[in-house]
């Protein structure tokens, strides 16, 4: 802000003094968009640490991060060589019943590797639990991690969590194998045996209560101008980290009040709890972050109900903080979408269409204020997410569609809008064209087959699984197909009458018959069958067989008997893009996955 007289006022009161206030300055009154956080009072550590190794019981926890096995194995043997007496317990958190019973033999623990966002945040709270147990133990982490953990065990209440971390440049390059994550583990075992035995000290068993001061309802910027006080708000919002990197729309009193005039929902009304510090997502702070989106009123009703998947559905926490690509797709299906002029045609994906791109932004900046999130900070994507200001918002085109909408293959009447929220992911199981366009020559059949075979390529689960490991290749997958409305016309004169037709054709093609299934295979899908659900597990969602499709997955497991490789309610199937356009699949988990249906709407003539 260079050239510029800027002074900074909270709640009236003065915190940055410019030059003295001239009679034609300009200020910006603008409302907080934080999500109000309540915080729990700390709580010390109450287990006293053991005086030695020696002769104890020592449980070393995998979380289930591909290396961090690695690393647990080269620390037992390190333990091993020094306290010969003593006695490891090697294991994955992962499997409920060796988990359990560490529980009862251990006499201390380490648990690790906590790898990244989401391993840094959700396993801390593992080490918490098992602390609260009465069982004294410390948490490895990566030290790209500790930020988060270190925040993740103050809002657990236990600030002084004992946590080592491993440097980055040392670990990640080298968790391949037992030998080359040796000499981390060689670096770095006196400071775990010093954290697992040094006795507590008093501000570790009494921590001091950080006060928590209320957020401030506003934030002033004065300056000589408009444009500098613009210009000053700006600045200052991203420093705070209460913007994305693009230009704000100032949240004014009355710009506020404009934008919650779209909705007949109480300012006060409780959406939930944003991943992940559980910051309180009212309709109130969702509308603050609408206006700085640049989102009109009548959209707000849909932003509102994007914001109910994802604080209602607890797996999309991965998404939000994972070092991998993921994103969101926003998907609006309904009459609503054409009334708010959302673009389901040419760039249904792109640019230049204000709903779409707002929508998206307003999600995006309630997730950063509310949630908490933030590059570097609880979101750890490595290269940033594709599409990260306004995700993947589109709608489905139902005016070309040949099919019922999306919302009534789920049981909604015509009239309804909903929204639906899903995880993607980018690359690798990403996002695939399967057809169409202008440059080469297609066939409906071929590109239906080419469809057919991307979802068969799931059978590649079956052999992975292993109980309690993160293995993304034994995950279970959900398919988002796109279809445009060209390729839906040409299906639907080959006698696919309805998406659910379409569904259960992909479903059916796709089954695997038992004979040709190797042991590998078949052991596989057993022992998914056969995992038992771990008190607090993050992996485990995406592994599950849901217990309504238990019956359909025993049952063909015999002779004569063809085993599906995904659930036929994990097809979904979207009418989208123009004439001609590309028809695309994205996949993910088969998690994170949520519809919402849009109430509460004062501006437009459909979504009340």
């Amino acid at each position: 802000m260079h050239g510029m007289e800027v002074s900074l006022w909270l709640d009236g009161k003065l915190l940055r003094e410019g030059a003295p206030r001239l009679k034609d300055e300009v200020s910006l009154v603008c409302l907080n968009p934080r999500g109000v956080l309540e915080l729990p009072t700390p709580a010390g550590l109450a287990n006293p640490r053991v005086k030695d190794l020696a002769g104890k019981k020592i449980a070393i926890i995998w979380d289930g991060k591909k290396g961090g096995d690695n690393f647990c194995v080269a620390v037992e043997e390190l333990l091993k060589t020094k306290y010969p007496t003593a006695t490891t317990m090697r294991l994955v958190w992962g499997d409920a019943e060796a988990a359990a019973w560490a529980k009862r033999e251990m006499d201390t623990f380490i648990y690790g590797v906590g790898d990244n966002g989401m391993g840094g945040w959700i396993q801390c709270r593992q080490v918490v639990a098992l602390e609260r147990l009465g069982k004294p133990g410390i948490f490895v982490v990566g030290e790209n991690a500790i930020h988060t953990a270190r925040m993740s065990a103050e809002d657990a209440g236990m600030p002084r969590l004992r946590i080592v971390s491993l440097p980055s440049i040392d670990y990640y390059p080298n968790r391949l194998s037992v030998e080359r994550i040796r000499p981390v583990a060689e670096a770095s075992i006196d400071r775990i045996i010093d954290a697992l035995t040094r006795p507590l000290m008093p501000e570790e068993m009494n921590p001091t209560l950080k006060a928590q001061k209320k957020p401030a309802e506003t934030v002033e910027t004065t300056a000589e101008s408009y444009e500098s006080a613009l210009e000053a708000f700006n600045q200052l919002y991203l420093e705070r980290h209460w913007g994305d990197g693009l230009p704000l729309v100032p949240p004014t009193a009355l710009a506020v009040r404009r934008m919650l005039a779209g909705t007949r929902r109480s300012p006060d009304e409780v959406i939930g709890r944003v991943p992940y510090r559980n910051g309180i997502a009212t309709v109130e702070k969702i509308a603050i972050n609408a206006v700085m989106a640049g989102a009109k009123p009548e959209y707000l009703p849909v932003i509102i109900a994007a914001m109910e998947c994802l604080v209602e559905e607890s797996t999309f926490t991965h998404m939000m903080s994972s070092e991998g690509s993921f994103t969101l797709m926003i998907m609006v299906s309904g009459p609503i979408a054409q009334e708010i002029n959302m673009n389901s045609g040419v760039g249904l994906l792109g640019h230049g269409w204000r709903a779409n791109n707002t929508i998206g932004r307003g999600v995006r900046l309630s997730l950063i204020n509310i949630g908490y999130l933030w590059p570097g900070e609880i979101d750890m994507a490595l290269i940033g997410r594709p599409s990260s200001h306004t995700f993947y918002t589109l709608a489905e085109n139902m005016d070309q569609s040949p099919w019922e909408s999306f919302n009534e293959g789920l049981g909604y009447q015509w009239e309804d809008t909903c929204v639906t929220v899903s995880t993607v992911a980018s690359g690798g199981i990403g996002m695939r064209i399967y057809g169409g366009g202008v440059v080469e020559p297609w066939d409906a059949r071929a590109v239906l087959g080419d469809i057919v075979k991307d979802v068969a390529s799931d059978r590649g689960t079956f052999g992975q699984y292993k109980v309690g490991v993160a293995n993304p290749a034994a995950h279970l997958r959900k398919h988002i197909i796109v279809i445009h409305p060209e390729f839906a016309i040409m299906l639907k004169r080959l006698g696919y009458d309805s998406k659910l037709g379409l569904r259960d054709y992909i479903y059916e093609s796709t089954r695997v018959p038992y004979e040709e299934l190797s042991a590998q295979e078949i052991q596989g899908i057993n022992d998914r069958i056969n995992t038992r659900a771990p008190d607090i597990d993050i992996f485990y969602p995406h592994d599950a067989i849901p217990e309504s499709r238990l019956p359909v997955i025993k049952e063909s497991l015999r002779p004569g008997g063809k085993v599906p490789v995904v659930n036929p309610e994990d097809i979904h199937i979207i009418v989208s893009g123009s004439i001609p356009g590309y028809s695309f699949g994205m996949s993910y988990f088969r998690t994170a996955h949520k519809t919402k249906l849009i109430r509460g709407a004062t501006l437009t003539k459909w979504g009340r």
